[in-house]
């Protein structure tokens, strides 16, 4: 059971230090936002301002209390998230949502900052909604044009092949055969993008390194790029980096986006390809740069919308399918571009708190790269 402090035991400043005291009690209890001092040991609330009250009502300061106790010592919990600031839980309370962010001060008191979410999340839903809606109205569209523009095609074949068939060589038979084939050919690549739309509806994500990663990935490309005349750059991956994702999820990501930077270089004198890794905030950058014909500002708004391709014999969903596969993964991913410069894009991982050397002594195999 915590303990929690009465906030009617503060009582007036009797001296400097306490006026001092008092006077940074009272601006904090100008906070919108909860701040709880908090002992995960014994569940104790050391304290709490006013907007913790606001936020909570009618005495939910124990229930809270309770439940940042079972959240500090749940058994899937590791002391590594309970240290690393900033880290962020989310707990339903009387039918609202209260986001927590925790920050480590010593073993026995953390500073947990309290917000209302609520809202916040409601609006995000709605949006989320009107951002779905938005894309599957250019799914239907694009579906009606990339299978029907080839219906269309191979039923006037059929049509001119009935009304001619006794009338035509061999030859020209033949060759509206062909034009059938190749037009049933555009719709089987169509459903072979939209399968691999829906792959991966379930991500499986684990601790991998990156090295590792890297080492099996990069031998599946090089002969490819190298053969069309691309120099391919690596950096940053000598060292052990572990994430929390789903190899095969972020092997088809690369695999993409290596792709598209290559078709980027069609043109382009000297075509290099980079493929980098940086780290900032508990997260690890990977970088796919390439110094081919970039993007205008309009290009990179459409970039992640179904079925927008400036690509010949491209359908557009290679993209929303990375974004789709790094968002189950808890990633991110971003462009920059320069018309005529190139383009660079950035994927951001969750890193693993584990350091590699525990994970080593533990002879865990990160390795899961496809082959």
């Amino acid at each position: 059971m915590p303990h929690i402090l009465n906030k009617s035991s503060r009582r007036p400043p009797d001296s400097d230090v306490q006026h001092s005291t008092w006077s940074h009690a009272a601006l904090l209890d100008k906070l919108d936002i909860g701040i709880i001092v908090f002992d995960p040991t014994t569940g104790r609330i050391d304290y709490r301002n006013q907007a913790v009250f606001d936020i909570l009502r009618d005495g939910g300061e124990e229930l809270v209390g309770n439940q940042l106790l079972e959240m500090f010592n749940h058994p899937q919990g590791k002391e590594s998230d309970l240290t690393r600031p900033g880290t962020s839980r989310t707990l339903e309370f009387r039918g609202r949502m209260l986001g927590f962010s925790q920050y480590y001060i010593h073993d026995r008191c953390y500073c947990i900052f309290v917000r209302d979410i609520t809202e916040k999340l409601r609006l995000e839903s709605i949006a989320q909604a009107v951002n779905t809606m938005d894309n599957i109205g250019f799914i239907f569209s694009g579906i009606r044009h990339e299978i029907g523009n080839p219906l269309n095609s191979i039923k006037m074949t059929l049509i001119v092949l009935r009304n001619n068939l006794g009338k035509f060589p061999p030859e020209t038979i033949e060759e509206y055969f062909d034009r059938a084939q190749q037009e049933i050919g555009r719709m089987e690549y169509m459903l072979k993008s939209l399968k691999n739309f829906s792959m991966f509806e379930n991500v499986e994500c684990r601790e991998v390194d990156l090295a590792h990663f890297m080492d099996r990935f990069l031998p599946l490309l090089s002969r490819d790029i190298e053969s069309k005349g691309i120099s391919l750059r690596i950096d940053g991956f000598d060292n052990s980096v572990f994430v929390t994702i789903d190899p095969r999820a972020l092997h088809q990501a690369l695999l993409n986006l290596v792709s598209n930077a290559a078709d980027a270089l069609a043109d382009t004198e000297r075509p290099t390809i980079a493929i980098r890794l940086r780290f900032s905030d508990h997260l690890a950058w990977i970088y796919v740069e390439d110094n081919g014909c970039g993007m205008t500002e309009d290009e990179q708004k459409r970039l992640f919308q179904p079925f927008c391709t400036n690509k010949p014999n491209g359908n557009g969903l290679g993209l929303v399918i990375v974004q789709k596969l790094l968002t189950k993964m808890n990633a991110s991913i971003d462009v920059q571009s320069t018309p005529g410069r190139g383009t660079i894009m950035r994927i951001a991982l969750p890193m693993s708190d584990t350091p590699a050397t525990q994970r080593n002594e533990a002879g865990q195999d990160a390795d899961h790269t496809p082959r």
